[in-house]
């Protein structure tokens, strides 16, 4: 289970590390990557666009909240405007849904 509520499948099929591929939204709140086999294990983290691109792959989550996550902020937010794009994503709420649309 990811912090937006949602449950995504961990993918074993890669020897080096188990993969999970989920969207950028739905990790905010995340401060570290997490790990399987009783914490022994750290989780590839595959971070998605809300189009189910991948834009980024860390194992070190913290790491990229600090120094990857601007640079794909700035990239994606004007892509995807009715998307949350936090300054702080450790802060911020996870969320599997885009803002409504304006009429």
């Amino acid at each position: 289970v990811v912090p937006s509520g949602s449950r995504v499948r961990v993918d074993y099929a890669d020897p080096a590390a188990p993969v999970l591929a989920v969207k950028l939204q739905e990790t905010f709140g995340w401060a570290d990557a997490p790990r399987v086999a009783g914490g022994r294990v750290p989780v590839l983290l595959h971070l998605l666009s809300p189009a189910g691109r991948p834009v980024a792959v860390t194992a070190d989550l913290a790491s990229f909240w600090r120094t990857g996550y601007p640079q794909v902020r700035a990239e994606l937010r004007g892509r995807y405007p009715r998307h949350p794009w936090p300054e702080d994503p450790t802060t911020a709420e996870p969320t599997r849904r885009a803002a409504p649309r304006r009429r």
